[in-house]
């Protein structure tokens, strides 16, 4: 049979205090800041992307400017996107080409009286 031997616990390596409320310190903000703001980022993409198919699949020459918001709302509630604004989707015509563009500013308060604002200002083309 093996003997067993006694470790000294004195030899154990371990995380201190210091070292634990450090790491907690660090990231808690940062895990606050991502999911206050993480949110607003796919929200952004989701709009923009379904803007584009509508660029891409040809269906932008026929559609007017009201018509593209009530197709990008729809997919918006079917999507879970609850506080973006469709007139802030705007459609200007540069020579024969349809621009859209997407702008808008979002505030979010980050942690008491700390605000973040969001800006986006996408061209699509």
């Amino acid at each position: 049979m093996k003997a067993f031997t006694v470790i000294n616990l004195n030899l154990q390596a371990g995380a201190s205090k210091l070292e634990l409320l450090t790491a907690f310190l660090v990231i808690v903000p940062l895990l606050t800041f991502g999911l206050k703001i993480g949110p607003l980022y796919i929200d952004h993409n989701i709009v923009t992307s379904y803007t584009k198919d509508f660029i891409e699949s040809g269906e932008m020459a026929d559609l007017t400017i009201s018509e593209l918001r009530q197709k990008v709302g729809d997919n918006l509630v079917m999507n879970n996107v609850r506080d973006f604004d469709v007139t802030h989707i705007l459609m200007v015509k540069e020579s024969d080409n349809q621009v859209v563009k997407i702008a808008y500013e979002q505030r979010m308060e980050l942690f008491l009286d700390l605000d973040v604002v969001v800006k986006s200002d996408t061209v699509l083309l």
